[in-house]
């Protein structure tokens, strides 16, 4: 699935935030791969302090942070997949598998060199067991975006649509500008301060806080189960995510630290609603 102490990192930058990864946060950073050839495969591990997800988190008592791997492949002729792999650092208190949360995408992407990058892309949800993740209620996510690169800044809108057991739509726009330093060779050390803004519903969030009680029939004293969810907020802003990515890029590999600080706004009764740093460290390899 923040915000930056308030800003002194903003200075520096404007936020980004990959999903998350981190967060998981977002298990793949299309954007940045969108100028390198094809077809390639990258596998990637990335661990965090916190758990987001659409700028959503978990208290910190039900929350230790993660650790992510991710394999994507892309072809030359634009379809790209990926698996995604979460494991919660959390998962012995919530006694929940190693393997407590998946993600299988497919899609498409642009490979012309153009200042225009765009993405159409379906991904499969899998959740086992109890789960930090504020999203086990959601299934399958269909989304598209596009990204226009500026000489002074990156800015990118995305469109998610969620449908699960609950079903939600979140508009997600990115705005970074890259500081780029040469480093020995031809590596290069990267700095892109980003700030995110999310909107949509959130009624993934409403079923995680979900409450259980047991009520009395009138059919012979028996009892049944009642699940009462908090309200929900109509299509709003979900909060802001500022984030300074710092990024080696030695050769195949790649080494990136982000420190990020989340803002969550609109938050159901009962949510974790307060501010919060977090810090995401990632290294990925790529084949061919």
């Amino acid at each position: 699935m923040p915000q930056l102490v308030t800003y002194c990192f903003l200075l520096t930058a404007l936020l980004g935030l990959a999903p998350a990864l981190a967060a998981p946060a977002a298990p793949t950073d299309t954007i940045a791969t969108a100028a390198a050839p094809v077809p390639r495969l990258t596998i990637g591990l990335a661990s965090a302090t916190r758990t987001t997800y659409l700028q959503r988190a978990p208290a910190p008592a039900e929350d230790k942070g993660y650790f992510g791997t991710t394999l994507t492949y892309q072809a030359p002729r634009g379809f790209i997949g990926s698996l995604y792999l979460n494991h919660s650092y959390n998962y012995q208190t919530l006694s929940e598998p190693f393997i407590n949360y998946g993600e299988l995408m497919a899609g498409w992407q642009a490979v012309s060199n153009s200042d225009t990058y765009w993405t159409v892309q379906y991904a499969r949800l899998f959740v086992y067991g109890e789960s930090a993740l504020v999203q086990s209620s959601l299934r399958n996510d269909i989304s598209a975006s596009v990204t226009q690169f500026f000489s002074f800044a990156t800015a990118s809108l995305s469109a998610d649509v969620f449908v699960g057991s609950t079903h939600d739509v979140v508009l997600t726009l990115d705005l970074s500008h890259r500081f780029q330093l040469p480093v020995l060779a031809h590596d290069t050390l990267s700095i892109e301060p980003t700030v995110e803004l999310g909107a949509g519903s959130q009624h993934f969030y409403a079923a995680s806080l979900a409450t259980t009680s047991r009520v009395r029939t009138k059919k012979r004293g028996g009892t049944t189960t009642v699940v009462t969810e908090p309200a929900t907020p109509a299509f709003s802003t979900l909060g802001y995510t500022l984030s300074v990515p710092v990024t080696l890029a030695a050769g195949r590999f790649s080494v990136a630290a982000t420190p990020s600080y989340l803002l969550p706004l609109h938050v159901p009764t009962g949510g974790y609603d307060a501010s919060f740093f977090y810090f995401t460290l990632g290294v990925s390899r790529t084949f061919w």
